[in-house]
C-alpha cells in the first residue's frame, strides 16, 4: 500500500513533458499494425468467410471498396481511412489480418476493427484522472474543469483517502493527475481502488 501511495504522490507532482508521438498503427504495407500492449489471436480467416464478406459488398466489375480501420483503446476510439481497394487487394488484406473484425456497413464500405490494450495517442496527450464533487474517480479528456468525462471507475471514500494519503495529494487529485501511458493509468487506478466504497472493491481490499 505504501509503495502504491508513493507512486501516486510521484505522479501527482512530477512535471513530465508530453511524450513523443506514438508510431502509427498502420504502415503502407499493413504488416506492422501491431500493438505491443495487446495479445492478438492469429487464427486464420477462411476463404469462405472472406467470400461471404465480398458477396455482401455487392460489387460490380472493377468497383473499388472503401476500407476503414477502427481502433478501440482503453480510452478513445480512432478511425483511419485505408483507402479504396479492389477485390483482390481486399481479399489479401482480410487474409493477412484475421485479428481484425470485419463488417460490411454499406454496399461499398468495409469496416475493420481492432482492440488495443493501451491509451490512444490523443489520450496520452491530454488524459487526466480526477475526482468529481460526488467522490467519483473519473477519466477525463482534457482538464477535469472542462468536465469531459470519458469513463467513471468507482466512488471513493474521501474521508479515508484524505487521512491516508500524504498532504496535498487529494488536492492534486481534485485538480487532475496527468496520465501519459498505461503504466501510469494502471498504477493510479490500482492505488485508488483501495479507497473505493462499492461492495466489489471493499471485498478486494479486505481480502474477500
Amino acid at each position: 500500500m505504501t509503495v502504491a501511495i508513493c507512486a501516486v504522490t510521484l505522479l501527482a507532482y512530477q512535471g513530465l513533458s508530453i511524450s513523443a508521438a506514438v508510431e502509427r498503427l498502420l504502415t503502407t504495407n499493413f504488416g506492422e499494425a501491431v500493438s505491443v500492449m495487446s495479445t492478438v489471436k492469429q487464427e486464420k480467416r477462411s476463404e469462405q468467410e472472406i467470400q461471404v464478406l465480398i458477396e455482401q459488398l455487392e460489387t460490380e466489375g472493377s468497383q473499388l471498396i472503401r476500407v476503414v480501420l477502427q481502433t478501440e483503446y482503453i480510452c478513445g476510439v480512432e478511425s483511419e481511412q485505408l483507402g479504396r481497394m479492389d477485390i483482390p487487394q481486399l481479399k489479401t488484406l482480410l487474409a493477412q489480418h484475421p485479428e481484425w473484425e470485419a463488417k460490411v456497413t454499406s454496399s461499398d464500405t468495409l469496416l475493420l476493427s481492432q482492440s488495443v490494450n493501451d491509451l490512444s495517442p490523443i489520450c496520452k496527450q491530454q488524459a487526466y484522472i480526477s475526482i468529481d464533487a460526488g467522490g467519483n474517480l473519473n477519466l477525463y479528456e482534457g482538464k477535469p474543469a472542462e468536465e469531459n468525462v470519458i469513463r467513471t471507475f468507482f466512488q471513493l471514500d474521501v474521508g479515508t483517502l484524505e487521512s491516508s494519503l500524504p498532504e496535498g495529494v487529494l488536492e492534486q487529485l481534485q485538480e487532475g493527475i496527468r496520465i501519459q501511458d498505461k503504466d501510469e493509468y494502471d498504477s493510479v487506478i490500482s492505488t485508488f481502488s483501495d479507497f473505493a466504497v462499492d461492495e466489489r472493491h471493499r471485498l478486494l481490499r479486505n481480502g474477500g
